[in-house]
């Protein structure tokens, strides 16, 4: 998992760190390099992963503005929201047992 291997792993990940490689993960499903990411891309993305019309829907909600788009400024939102539910001391980093906390929670959500 990319946050494991973080260079800051050691110390924690900060938030604004933590939204950038969201939205890098989250922005390799923009295959026509935009910088957003259309219904039909993230469906393909979806269905690559195996997630299909589960896709679909978790698309409708990411896109907060409803243009059509997942843009960076939605991504960041969405990673803000993730990290402070994770961030359980508020000490504004991830540490490693918050960041396995939220693998565990992943894998557990994801039937792993």
């Amino acid at each position: 998992m990319a946050f494991a291997q973080s260079p800051a792993a050691t110390d924690g990940i900060a938030k604004a760190d933590f939204q950038s490689m969201l939205r890098a993960r989250m922005l390799k499903a923009d295959t026509d390099g935009d910088g957003r990411i259309s219904a039909a891309e993230w469906s393909a993305a979806a269905k690559a992963r195996g997630k299909g019309r589960m896709g679909d829907r978790v698309f409708s909600r990411m896109d907060a503005n409803d243009n059509g788009f997942i843009e960076a400024a939605e991504l960041d939102v969405i990673a803000a929201k993730r990290f402070d539910k994770r961030d359980v001391d508020h000490d504004g980093r991830l540490s490693g047992d918050e960041r396995k906390a939220m693998v565990d929670e992943m894998r557990e959500k994801a039937g792993a």
